[in-house]
């Protein structure tokens, strides 16, 4: 044999003994490459140090390498570069070939194939930015002066990432689930269930039929990646204290992907608390109060911040001016954990007048209590509002007040809510869901689907929400390919909800533009002043509600939504809207408050 030909033998057997080291790497080589990869930290606690073609020197968690590569090691799109993927079956080969569709904006490729990297390769690509076939990476790859040991546990730690498809992947099938909570109404636990499984049903039609099969993506064919969904609905009982139970025997039973939506009128820290633990998506759930610490979480994605984000949007308004404050909250768990979050927020900015200033009073208590709150207060004082409908329609029998009202519409209702005339002239009701005018103009295509599918319109914003999160994630999953990790469900997620949603917006406005074409009749006769009159009528009303259309920025009842890096929470901020003092609705131009 010749002396090139050992060679190039040598290099093919060190691309396949060198991965099946990594994955007999030791525990502590494990952790030591965990630390590097995550946190930019070296085994001896030193910060991480890489240069950048680019920008220059680098270090500590701006080195790290999930900044760009993402936790699933699957990669993303940075700016008009397209990071790859270096999980270890990316890298190092083994198993099914890792593809991975970049969606660019105007160039949505694959990642490019390339042949496993050697140790030797490696080390080229981590210390010197230089590709198996000798071309720079791109300036983005800073170079690391890493010791053999530490690309040793890189390379194990990588090996960790992404290695095989979700369980709740079953041949052409993935498993999901919903979770309903107890004390949900009927009339919502229905049209919930209805919506929810409409949309299921209708989607998995697509799946093997139908226009969205014509139209499936050649690696989506080629890869058998377009899958249908089994959908468990779980509904919980008793106190929450005993879900986390019911939860894992469930999961246990039949692993699921992802939680799609999800219904509670309070508690919900178990839910989240489930899918962190068990690495399990939860997509959107439809609830009011959100768990204090699901900013920080991992696997779960959220509408809004709920009753807090009310909160805070008040807290930005309160912190600016004096005088005091007074909560008349409603007796139930979310109103109490609103003004909760209220205090928190206004003690944050301001501890001390804080807490001499602001005051509770259970809306139930006895009516002199209250009306001797609320009789106490001055043009320069607030009261706040966390109240359900019949108690907003009950404060009719007190005496109304000078103070500034500030309302929680998540729990009053919309713009057209009960509070009585007297109480109208200084109330400002904290909305966070799209304007009414464009809110209508979102959700044209729901309502137009829901009689379509024959689904009853019982409530809007929880409908919405559902629809939403069934075609998000279907959206999602069609992006990911095969590559089924929760990791990167939520890292597609915060780099395409954006996306999704203004593509939605386009494709409605365009069979919008396409409709009066394909409805226009043949002209035969000639037409009489009175019916050019009625059809010029009919054109400006089209090209009036066009502009509306065209206006506006999502599909759901909210602003439009999106999420980034790390973000949690698809819509931010609430409008400050005054309501019409002398009949139902605003007026004037509502605030957009981001706390």
């Amino acid at each position: 044999m010749k002396p090139k030909s050992l060679l190039v033998l040598l290099a093919l057997l060190l691309s396949v003994a060198w991965p099946a080291r990594a994955q007999t790497a030791t525990d502590a080589e494990v952790a030591a490459g965990r630390r590097i990869y995550l946190e930019g930290v070296l085994p001896d606690g030193k910060p991480l140090q890489g240069l950048r073609p680019d920008i220059g020197a680098v270090s500590g968690s701006a080195a790290a390498c999930v900044t760009c590569h993402r936790r699933s090691g699957l990669g993303q799109v940075e700016g008009t570069a397209g990071i790859p993927p270096i999980s270890g079956r990316a890298l190092f080969g083994g198993g099914e070939p890792v593809v991975v569709r970049m969606d660019r904006q105007f160039d949505r490729r694959i990642s490019v194939a390339h042949a496993p990297y050697s140790p030797q390769a490696f080390s080229a690509a981590v210390r010197e930015g230089k590709h198996p076939d000798g071309r720079a990476m791109d300036a983005l790859m800073p170079h690391f002066a890493l010791t053999e040991g530490q690309l040793r546990a890189l390379a194990a730690y990588l090996q960790t990432l992404s290695p095989a498809m979700s369980a709740a992947v079953v041949g052409d099938t993935i498993h999901m689930a919903t979770v309903i909570a107890p004390g949900v109404e009927p009339a919502r636990r229905q049209a919930f269930i209805h919506t929810l499984t409409t949309a299921v049903r209708q989607m998995n039609l697509n799946v093997t039929t139908g226009r969205r099969q014509k139209m499936m993506a050649v690696e989506e064919r080629r890869l058998q990646s377009r899958r249908k969904w089994a959908l468990d609905i779980w509904e919980l009982s008793g106190p929450s204290e005993g879900w986390a139970q019911q939860l894992v025997q469930r999961q246990t039973q039949q692993p699921v992907f992802a939680l799609v939506s999800g219904l509670s009128n309070g508690e919900w820290q178990p839910v989240q608390d489930f899918c962190e633990a068990h690495r399990v998506a939860c997509w959107f759930p439809s609830v009011d109060k959100v768990p204090a610490d699901a900013a920080q979480s991992q696997f779960s994605l959220y509408f809004s911040a709920g009753v807090a984000l009310e909160a805070q949007v008040m807290a930005a308004q309160l912190q600016a001016g004096g005088g005091r404050i007074v909560q008349l909250v409603a007796p139930d768990a979310v109103a109490r954990s609103a003004a909760a979050a209220l205090r928190q927020s206004l003690v944050a900015g301001s501890p001390e007048a804080a807490q001499l200033a602001l005051q509770e009073v259970d809306a139930h208590a006895d009516p002199a209590t209250v009306q001797a709150a609320v009789a106490g207060l001055g043009a320069q004082d607030t009261l706040v509002l966390w109240l359900r409908p019949a108690d907003v329609a009950a404060l009719a029998a007190l005496a109304p007040t000078p103070a500034r009202v500030l309302v929680s519409a998540r729990l009053a209702g919309d713009e057209q809510l009960a509070l009585p005339a007297a109480w109208r002239q200084n109330a400002t009701l904290v909305q966070p869901l799209e304007l009414p005018r464009l809110r209508t103009a979102n959700v044209e295509r729901l309502q137009a689907w829901l009689a379509g599918s024959q689904v009853p319109l019982v409530d809007l914003r929880l409908q919405s929400e559902v629809f939403f999160a069934a075609g998000a994630l279907q959206s999602t999953l069609r992006g990911m390919l095969n590559n089924l990790h929760t990791d990167y469900l939520i890292e597609r997620a915060e780099s395409t909800l954006g996306g999704f949603e203004t593509l939605q917006v386009q494709e409605e406005i365009q069979a919008m533009m396409m409709a009066p074409m394909n409805k226009r009749p043949l002209q035969t006769t000639q037409t009489t002043p009175a019916q050019a009159a009625a059809a010029e009528a009919i054109t400006k009303a089209q090209m009036a509600h066009l502009e509306e259309m065209r206006l506006r920025g999502g599909t759901t009842v909210y602003p439009r939504l999106s999420l980034a890096q790390g973000q949690r929470f698809a819509s931010k901020g609430a409008y400050l809207a005054r309501l019409n003092p002398d009949a139902p609705g605003v007026t004037g131009e509502p605030e957009w408050v981001v706390p």
